[in-house]
């Protein structure tokens, strides 16, 4: 396991962590369950503010994460560090026309992104496009919990609710069964996961 306390966590982070709940955590937990091969290279999709880049890559992996535009880019370079930057490649990662040939990605590591797209099955229909089925697939989104407390920290900083996007988990959940057998579903206070490997 990796020391989580070397990540440096964000405004967001702290006020979650003060409430009791710790995203980092949680990822780590999604990740560290798929249990990679050491070797392997990993994409992931939505960089975001770096929580899952900066696990992976402190882990050992070689990432590429991918996000629609730089514009945070800084804020996920802070969390993965100097010391753990050079095993992370970025790109820019249109997910409704994803970079990448049928069945090139091995791995895939995709966390509370899908509430996010405006056409969340065109999106996911692309993530299974470039999925290999030869390694391992991570997808988690907000549970119920995940969204109030999202509610909570988005209405008391940024003055709005959190988007709870145009798909819903039970409708995630039944797209992940509908295309793949090998399924493991974790759930965290916040989140619920699958872990696809075929």
């Amino acid at each position: 396991m990796i020391d989580l306390n070397s990540i440096p966590k964000s405004e967001n982070d702290q006020l979650l962590n003060k409430w009791g709940y710790d995203m980092l955590e949680e990822y780590s937990r999604f990740i560290s369950s798929a249990d990679f091969s050491p070797d392997n290279l990993i994409l992931d999709i939505a960089t975001g503010t770096g929580r899952a880049v900066s696990i992976l890559s402190r882990m050992g992996y070689n990432v590429i994460t991918g996000d629609s535009s730089f514009e945070i880019k800084h804020e996920s370079e802070k969390r993965i560090t100097e010391e753990h930057i050079s095993k992370v490649r970025f790109i820019k990662l249109n997910l409704e026309k994803i970079p990448f040939s049928d069945k090139s990605i091995g791995n895939i590591v995709c966390l509370n992104t899908i509430h996010e797209l405006e056409n969340p099955i065109t999106c996911l229909n692309e993530i299974v496009r470039v999925y290999s089925g030869k390694g391992k697939f991570v997808i988690a989104d907000f549970n119920d919990k995940g969204y109030d407390v999202m509610d909570k920290l988005h209405t008391k900083r940024y003055g709005k609710l959190h988007r709870r996007g145009n798909i819903s988990q039970k409708q995630l959940r039944n797209f992940i069964h509908e295309y793949y057998c090998h399924i493991t579903e974790i759930n965290t206070k916040l989140n619920t996961g699958y872990i696809i490997t075929d």
